[in-house]
């Protein structure tokens, strides 16, 4: 799971260069493109079926993380790269929601204050008066929001299926959904994109698989606690290459939502 979000982070480096030039629906085709390509004849060899088991799960895994890529992929386009990942990883406080809203599980005390402290520190991060609010703050929670219910539809799909084909049909159901816009924004990439499209499209197929494979041997909460250090990764990377600002106001930010999710994943992987 470490070296998933560690992969991940260098990821993030390559689609914040790319998205300064290339259409996001033409960044995400590409890398569902490649990983299709890769993994159909990898699958077939080992005598895997592509068909799967419980294919509804799968294929909800698959609109919930191409939709949450989406926004991401815009998050990073409008908004410094470290502030678009400490968004993307307020999920924790939006899966303790779905689990008391539409679960009906119980929240402690303990939960409901490490939420607030979350919801807190978005609040200062996208600027409470509002004069320089960006979409991209927007769209960076709703990639949260839609790969919390991705995330839970992995460790669910998880249990009888592995995790190339949970990729697979990530990829396939990304694809379908991502060609028609890829079609109509296409720009033709340059020498040095078309490879760092095909590096993408290689570094994110290994995260995806060690991140699959990891969900094997720990629950979503565990394994949702060890990703989190992608965090740590890209914003030290957003800083250093980006020249991201470090105001006091996303320093305190930052640090109550990170403290938030590190949080609520321990409770949760508690109990």
């Amino acid at each position: 799971m470490v070296l998933a979000a560690f992969i991940y982070s260098i990821s993030d480096i390559l689609i914040k260069l790319l998205t300064l030039s290339l259409p996001i629906t033409e960044i995400a085709f590409i890398r569902f493109f490649i990983g299709g390509v890769i993994l159909w004849p990898i699958l077939i060899s080992r005598g895997i079926s592509l068909r799967g088991e419980q294919i509804r799960t799968l294929i909800l895994r698959g609109i919930f993380g191409t939709v949450s890529f989406f926004c991401l992929l815009e998050s990073m386009a409008r908004i410094p790269l470290s502030l678009t990942m400490v968004l993307f990883y307020t999920y924790p406080i939006f899966i303790a929601f779905f689990s008391f809203l539409f679960l009906g599980e119980a929240v402690g005390k303990m939960e409901w204050v490490l939420i607030a402290l979350g919801l807190i520190g978005i609040y200062i991060l996208i600027n409470p008066d509002f004069h320089s609010f960006n979409r991209g703050y927007l769209f960076g929670l709703l990639a949260s929001l839609i790969g919390a219910m991705a995330m839970t539809m992995i460790r669910k799909a998880r249990e009888s299926n592995g995790a190339m084909i949970i990729y697979f049909y990530f990829c396939m159901v990304g694809g379908a959904i991502s060609f028609p816009f890829f079609l109509y924004q296409f720009k033709m990439p340059g020498l040095q994109q078309g490879a760092l499209l095909l590096f993408l499209g290689l570094l994110i197929l290994v995260a995806q698989l060690l991140m699959n494979h990891g969900f094997k041997y720990c629950k979503a909460a565990e394994g949702s606690l060890l990703l989190m250090s992608e965090v740590v990764f890209t914003g030290i990377a957003g800083i250093l290459l980006f020249r991201d600002p470090v105001t006091v106001r996303f320093a305190t930010g930052a640090l109550l939502i990170v403290v938030s999710g590190f949080g609520l994943n321990w409770v949760s992987r508690k109990s």
